[in-house]
């Protein structure tokens, strides 16, 4: 049974969802209803402070991976926050809770042993969007495997999980790796500690290959030493199988003849880039997920052009893909570069940081230590002595007055105790003058998801204790410059003391404010029933009424009417929204997956350059970038989300590249 603790105040341990070598995942409840999952990693940190090089590693990932998550990507998991347990001090991270089943949990019965070529390149589609994404910011995940890949069954998308490897320093991830690693997943290099983009690329084609086949390559007998040593050696040294052989062995029974002939004709391209995936030096895999992403969308599309597995003749737009390929991967080790200068600079903040802690330690010790006894005839301390000479005269002085001061004050007051009671006097301990600054100077309410506790009124003091948004009410006492002090005591009695950023609040008043012209939410049966009506309102003829309703039901982030009011912008049915406002309404939409906006935004990839196309469909209102990549990229996701006009589109885009590739 899974031990019960306190992972930190606001967050409520629900119990455990599975554990591993590299940490433990639980299912928690913040604040309320809202459920989400929290990695723990197996190394306590007990001290937070800047001379724990753990905590200091720790604070530094974490910085890396909040960044992921900064650019929101509907094939990763969304990192909520991070910190340290309450009780048993583990260091862990807070992520959204995808509800659905794993990789692994697919390929167990009742689920069939293997997937449909379909579903397969829509695993590697989504999966290498996940890498690409990462790999841009820097983040290598090192702990890829089946089931940390979720299927969100709200979504339809193929998510990422776990990355509690990717936080851990270099030591703790290459003992982690070697005590309780996912073997069968490790690439070669991993043994010897590396962790590389394309360790990652060697593990999504374990993946691929696995859902292919029905068995990873190199199955692990069972979890003793000797057998992980085998696998180990294998991944170094042995062939690869041949998936479609394995694949033939697994054909699920209950396919009709004509399935099992269909899905035993894998793409070539398919199998080779697998094979390239695992190859076992780095340097002869694809070199990174944008790679990866890149080589899969140009041949997926392919195949759909040309109906069956080989590849197509060169054209002109395969040739000007060739070119957009090369420039992105220039921008993209440029921006790498700039990544990695970033990192080396965060680093030199966190090294002055300690050095500036410790230096002030130094000058506060120096400062109390006690005057020496004989003072030395050399030239420095006498200067000292000279310059503490006036100082030591002036006290003395003050001293002597003190001492009069006090004669004479008890001279008098014996002199009034002769002749009366001092009355007025006892009452004189209860005044309370010095609680006057602690009156409240203003009302604030948290608004970041953080308003971390300083000792002082700098940037510099942070402490690990924080508040997040919730009903309460922040008393300010003080104010310096961007920080008030505050004294908060929360429902079980626990006081924090400490001074908090503005950054991270909003005064009262202004937050009420700001509340009371928020719109009201609606249900879902509400939401259902006003887009319904609009429907209804665009069949009737009465436009400007059905895009008022968009209007509304955009603000609070529908996608459908996101993509309707933004979609009649573009197409200049209603002037509510410029261009780009319009343009993003419409990509938010595709962010929420939903498929019309995906169809759209590709079509507007495609043809973004040619105007006579888009005059024919009513985008004539705005300009639009040429992306063919991402174009057919969406284009791909909405075809495989079921949308026949997408696929309509991506031929009628490939044919029109053709006939132009025959003229020239």
């Amino acid at each position: 049974m899974s031990k019960v603790f306190t992972i930190t105040e606001g967050l409520e341990n629900m119990g455990a969802l599975k554990t591993g070598g590299q940490g433990s995942v639980y299912k928690a409840r913040r604040m309320g209803p809202i459920i989400t999952a929290v990695k723990l990693l197996p190394t306590p940190i007990h001290s937070e402070s800047e001379h724990d090089k753990h905590y200091v590693d720790f604070l530094n990932e974490v910085a890396k991976l909040k960044r992921v998550s900064e650019q929101p990507n509907p094939n990763i998991v969304k990192i909520l926050s991070s910190g340290i347990t309450e009780s048993g001090s583990l260091p862990f991270i807070e992520m959204e809770f995808i509800e659905g089943p794993d990789l692994e949990e697919l390929l167990q019965p009742p689920h069939e042993p293997i997937f449909t070529i379909k579903e397969a390149i829509k695993v590697a589609d989504h999966l290498s969007n996940a890498l690409a994404h990462c790999h841009r910011l820097g983040i290598r995940h090192g702990d890829i495997k089946s089931n940390n890949v979720k299927f969100n069954i709200h979504t339809g998308n193929y998510v990422l999980l776990d990355f509690g490897l990717a936080i851990m320093s270099d030591e703790q991830r290459r003992t982690s790796l070697r005590q309780a690693g996912a073997i069968e997943f490790m690439a070669p290099e991993q043994n010897d500690g590396l962790l590389l983009p394309q360790s990652d690329i060697y593990a999504f084609g374990i993946i691929l290959f696995e859902l292919l086949a029905g068995r990873v390559p190199f199955p692990l007998s069972n979890r003793n030493e000797h057998a992980r040593n085998e696998v180990r050696l294998q991944h170094m040294e042995a062939t690869v199988p041949d998936p479609m052989t394995l694949r033939a062995e697994h054909l699920p029974e209950g396919w009709s003849s004509e399935k099992k002939d269909r899905e035993s004709h894998v793409p070539q391209w398919l199998l080779d880039m697998i094979a390239q995936c695992l190859e076992k030096k780095p340097d002869a895999r694809f070199k990174d997920g944008a790679a990866l992403q890149e080589f899969l969308v140009l041949h997926s599309t392919q195949t759909r052009k040309t109906g069956n597995i080989t590849a197509a003749p060169t054209t002109a737009w395969q040739q000007e893909n060739e070119q957009l390929r090369r420039e992105k991967s220039e921008l993209q080790k440029s921006l790498q570069q700039q990544t990695e200068q970033v990192q080396a600079k965060e680093q030199e903040l966190v090294n002055l940081r300690v050095a500036l802690t410790r230096k002030d330690r130094e000058l506060q010790a120096y400062a109390n230590r006690p005057e020496p006894a004989i003072a030395p005839a050399q030239r420095q301390p006498a200067r000292r002595d000279r310059s503490l000479r006036l100082p030591m005269i002036l006290l003395g002085l003050f001293i002597i007055g003190a001492i009069i001061y006090m004669a004479i004050s008890n001279l008098f007051a014996g002199k009034q105790e002769a002749t009366k009671k001092p009355v007025t006097t006892i009452e004189q301990p209860k005044e309370t003058k010095a609680e006057q600054p602690r009156k409240v100077i203003g009302e604030y309410k948290v608004v970041n998801d953080r308003a971390y506790f300083h000792n002082e009124a700098d940037e510099a003091s942070r402490r690990g204790a924080y508040l997040v948004p919730s009903e309460e009410i922040i008393k300010a006492l003080e104010e310096q410059g961007d920080f008030i002090y505050t004294e908060f005591t929360n429902s079980r009695g626990q006081t924090s003391k400490g001074w908090l950023q503005k950054a991270d609040l909003m005064p009262l008043e202004e937050w009420q404010a700001q509340e009371a012209t928020k719109p009201v939410q609606l249900t879902k049966i509400e939401i259902n029933q006003q887009l319904q009506q609009a429907k209804q309102l665009l069949e009737q003829g009465n436009k400007d009424d059905a895009i008022e309703i968009y209007k509304t039901l955009a603000a609070q982030e529908v996608p459908e009417a996101l993509f309707e009011y933004g979609n009649r912008a573009l197409k200049a049915e209603h002037s509510g929204l410029d261009c780009n406002s319009a343009f993003g309404m419409v990509e938010k939409a595709a962010e929420r997956d939903y498929t019309p906006a995906k169809r759209t935004l590709g079509f507007l990839y495609l043809f973004g350059q040619n105007q006579q196309v888009l005059r024919v469909a009513k985008y004539n209102r705005c300009s639009f970038d040429r992306d063919i990549v991402r174009g057919s990229r969406l284009l791909m996701q909405a075809i495989s989300e079921g949308d026949s006009t997408a696929s309509e589109i991506l031929n009628d885009f490939n044919k029109q590249q053709g006939e132009d590739g025959d003229v020239q």
